[in-house]
């Protein structure tokens, strides 16, 4: 029989040393998936959404690198931050009874005040990111602040400059609005197109007017069909007066005709006619027969 061997602990060590070894991967999986999750914000991969692109700020340098990052996953340094910028089409709803929306525009005209909902589009252009970032720093880093802090405002003018100028029957015609439509496209694309915002389209869904305004209409509109109600019975009238002139004009050639037709001879004979007994004296008589 084999004498037993004191215990030298060395499969516990190896056992410790698996086992943190195994921490220090389960460890860098979590913090790679954290990396990726937060997206940005930690050294290690970052992922890039399609349709994105990842604006790196080095923050050791204190600048913005040049070139943007393209969707998909990549390798963030120790001092870089990746800012993700959405380049997809967003939607701008200005709408007073639309969730999570400033609200109507509210413009004044040159005779009251309206209320004015409006949808726009528009979209980031990535290559022009940097540019953005320097501009506006932190507050470009959050899209939807950058959005409500700047655009929404800038739209705000925008209607405001195309209908102000309007009078409001003109403004709520569809012609009215497609005018004031492009207005406003031009005017956003002017001020925002040379710093990477491009606008695409922008609908004007209603025009609503203040109480006082609807209260002036609704009677300026009462008034105009009485004009016209009035109008149509003095038109009915002069045909009236007009049929009854050509009926006497009628009657009265007639009669005229008729009277045209009588000679000289008719009217002696008519006269004649009504004579029932000649009588002439005997010295007429006698020279009647001796001629």
């Amino acid at each position: 029989m084999r004498p037993k061997t004191a215990y030298t602990g060395t499969l516990s060590d190896r056992t410790r040393r698996r086992a943190f070894f195994g921490l220090i991967v389960l460890v860098f999986l979590v913090y790679l998936m954290i990396s990726l999750r937060v997206g940005g914000h930690l050294m290690g991969p970052t992922y890039v959404a399609p349709g994105n692109v990842g604006l790196v700020v080095n923050n050791f340098g204190g600048y913005v690198e040049s070139d943007v990052m393209p969707a998909g996953t990549h390798w963030q340094g120790p001092w870089e931050t990746v800012i993700e910028v959405p380049t997809a089409q967003r939607t701008i709803t200005l709408d007073a009874n639309a969730q999570d929306s400033p609200g109507a525009v509210q413009v004044n005209t040159i005779s009251n005040m309206l209320q004015v909902d409006v949808s726009v589009q528009y979209h980031i252009d990535g290559s022009r990111a940097r540019y953005l970032y320097n501009s506006y720093q932190d507050q470009f880093a959050d899209v939807d602040d950058f959005e409500k802090t700047n655009l929404t405002p800038s739209v705000k003018g925008a209607i405001n400059y195309a209908i102000g100028d309007m009078d409001t029957a003109t403004a709520l015609t569809t012609l009215g609005k497609q005018k004031a439509e492009m207005d406003a496209l031009q005017t956003l694309n002017d001020e925002w197109g040379p710093r990477g915002i491009i606008f695409s389209n922008i609908m004007i869904r209603g025009i609503e007017q203040d109480d006082a305004s609807k209260a002036l209409l609704s009677t300026t509109l009462e008034k105009m069909q009485e004009i016209e109600n009035a109008k149509l019975a003095l038109q009915q009238q002069l045909f009236d007066n007009q049929t009854i002139l050509q009926q006497a004009t009628a009657e009265a050639r007639v009669n005229q005709l008729q009277n045209s037709t009588l000679t000289d001879l008719y009217v002696q004979d008519h006269i004649l006619g009504q004579v029932h007994k000649l009588y002439l004296s005997s010295d007429d008589i006698m020279g009647m027969l001796n001629k």
